[in-house]
């Protein structure tokens, strides 16, 4: 790496994960004279995301599930042991950038914290052109011509912010390492003072490199890379300038509005995304843009005005609630007439057992997703491109109507699940996908003309009752001893077609359909998130609903870390890699505490979807764990 990229890359990454400090500090007070970053940002930014409060989210972090199982006593060794090698880790690798360890990098912050994308800034020769370009000499007009001709150029700048109000002087020492860094590789320094703030431009040696800029203003640090971009955010702190910025832009409110939810808290991250016009820059800058650039147009990705989130700590009920809302203008047509949600209930059906590790329900229109997804590809693949790519080969080859025989007998309803199979292995996260039909016996009369033009393709097999089909597959010898043989099949269950990669899967999910084994229906843990869903929809009907448990993903990857083959593994690796050298002794000096210490802090989640004329909104929550 070049002598700038270095320090560049290393200040950037600490203004990503100073937030991620474990220390316990005492919330700051509000303070008035620190605007919120979407109120300096510039209106047409392409991309931000903020975390609220450093400090707070410290405190909030040592009150979560999380940071009362790293503070239990029984497993208390375990997580300082972990610390203290990701300490040496980034002790060895980052100490010529950082300068300082990794306990005083995590210290610094104690407000807001973010991170921006925007167009960048003309030149100031740019502007003057503009300037002359036409009639209108109002200063509105002007401003218009600029940011018109702004967005046209296609480049990109970003902007840093962090919030570190008596710990600011570490920062600006980590700012000053990079600042002499750069100078070395022939950056040149200027300053300047507007309302006593200082402002520092490093100006590039040749063409093709960055300009950049920062200033402190009250405890915080502002670092622009792009012509003026911190120049710009300093003029809107001080009031001295007449754009309109983030804070101001319609798209941006609408989403943050729907993103805000009924917690009585602030949302401690937020984000925004412009998706459109980010590609759109990124498109044209690699030159690709008079081949992809028309066909995205084409899909009507425009109408994607915007789509964001926020993030709450969920007080004495949840342990964290996030939003995301995408703003769609209507009407749905073009790639958007995909977009086919529909409402019912979402109830898991009594096949699905009571164990599994994760439960999805979604409703949609597949029939006319199917039609409308046709004439989207027609504009690229021309006439009645379905029937060409897949209906004519599959009515050839099976003598079967993909569009009459199967996905007209769909109701509508999707459902999926995960179940962890044992003995714990890599891939013992097993699934299961399930369509409900219209009509059973027409969907074995499709099954029948399969097998009659393929009679070599499937084995079939009672289990339970029911007939299964599997995948006749090659014997490809064995595999390794921490690897499971997926098992490919489906079978007709009711009203279901139900497909897995596992035969034990559909083995269980027989049982469970005739009552042998618990339901998941039933069970309390499920029918808490349900009815905390119900809250968090406030009258809204989902189209997706989904339950998880997330102690059963820790439970994996707890009995692999304890297995003594990914032992072998990674001390294999050590010899080659530092990385896993330490990891590797990290794990011999350490027997992992019981599984029942680490599950207590995990509790199931949910999560639901709805539609609505102005775009799609996705919630999620994690209730907090009961010890």
């Amino acid at each position: 790496m070049n002598p700038f990229s270095r320090p560049f890359a290393g200040v950037l990454l600490a203004f990503l994960v100073i937030p991620l400090a474990w220390d316990t500090s005492i919330a700051r007070a509000e303070d008035p004279e620190t605007p919120g970053a979407p109120h300096l940002l510039p209106e047409d930014t392409v991309a931000y995301i903020r975390l609220d409060d450093a400090d707070q989210f410290r405190v909030d972090l040592a009150e979560s599930s999380l940071g009362r199982m790293l503070a239990d006593p029984q497993l208390k060794p375990f997580a300082s042991d972990v610390y203290q090698t990701a300490a040496g880790l980034f002790e060895e690798l980052g100490n010529e950038v950082f300068g300082i360890s990794l306990d005083e990098l995590l210290a610094i912050p104690s407000g807001q914290v973010a991170i921006a994308v925007m167009p960048g800034n003309l030149s100031d020769r740019d502007e003057e052109l503009v300037e002359q370009e036409a009639d209108d000499e109002s200063p509105e007009a002007i401003r218009r011509r600029i940011a018109r001709k702004r967005r046209q150029q296609n480049s990109i700048a970003s902007a840093f912010f962090v919030e570190a109000g008596d710990n600011v002087e570490d920062l600006l020492s980590l700012v000053d390492r990079l600042e002499n860094r750069v100078i070395e590789s022939g950056y040149v320094r200027r300053t300047s003072e507007i309302e006593k703030t200082r402002l520092v431009r490093l100006l590039p040696p040749r063409q093709g490199r960055p300009e950049i800029e920062y200033f402190e203003r009250d405890g915080t640090v502002v670092l622009g890379i792009g012509h003026q971009t911190a120049s710009k955010i300093l003029d809107q702190w001080l009031d001295r300038s007449e754009e309109s910025t983030l804070a101001d832009r319609a798209d941006f409110t609408s989403v943050m509005s729907r993103c805000v939810g009924a917690e009585a808290t602030r949302p401690q991250l937020t984000f925004f995304l412009d998706p459109y016009h980010l590609v759109e820059r990124l498109v044209k800058r690699g030159g690709a843009a008079a081949f992809v650039w028309p066909i995205i147009e084409e899909l009507g990705i425009a109408k994607i005005r915007g789509m964001g989130g926020s993030a709450f700590r969920g007080g004495e009920v949840f342990d964290d609630i996030t939003h995301f809302h995408v703003l769609i203008d209507p009407p749905r047509d073009g790639f958007f007439g995909v977009l086919r949600p529909e409402t019912g209930d979402s109830s898991p059906p009594n096949w699905v057992p009571n164990d599994v590790s994760s439960y999805t329900s979604i409703y949609w229109d597949f029939e006319t997703t199917y039609d409308n997804f046709d004439k989207v590809l027609e504009k690229f693949q021309g006439a009645e491109p379905l029937k060409r790519l897949i209906e004519e080969p599959v009515q050839k080859q099976i003598g079967v109507s993909v569009r009459d025989d199967i996905i007209t007998n769909l109701s509508g309803r999707y459902v999926a699940a995960r179940w962890l199979q044992p003995p714990v292995k890599l891939n013992s996260q097993t699934q299961a996908h399930a369509f409900e039909l219209k009509d059973a016996i027409a969907a074995k009369q499709v099954i029948a003309k399969f097998r009659e033009r393929r009679p070599n393709d499937v084995e079939v097999e009672t289990i339970g009752g029911t007939v299964a089909y599997f995948a006749r597959r090659p014997n490809r010898g064995n595999l390794p001893a921490n690897m499971r043989a997926p098992e490919p099949g489906f079978m007709i269950l009711g009203n279901w077609v139900v497909f897995s990669d596992s035969r034990e899967f559909l083995t269980r999910i027989t049982r469970a359909n005739g009552g042998a084994v618990s339901r998941l229906v039933n069970v309390p843990e499920y029918e808490l998130v349900s009815s905390e869903l119900g809250g968090k929809l406030d009258g809204e009907k989902p189209f997706l609903v989904s339950f998880l448990r997330s102690s059963d993903f820790i439970r994996q990857l707890y009995d692999l870390a304890n297995s003594p083959d990914s032992k072998r593994f990674i001390r294999t690796q050590g010899n080659n890699n530092p990385v896993a050298s330490k990891i590797s002794a990290m794990m011999d000096r350490n027997d992992l505490p019981p599984f029942e210490e680490f599950k207590k802090y995990f509790a199931p989640s949910g999560t639901f979807a709805y539609d609505e004329p102005s775009g799609m909104h996705l919630g999620s929550f994690t209730l907090k764990a009961d010890e």
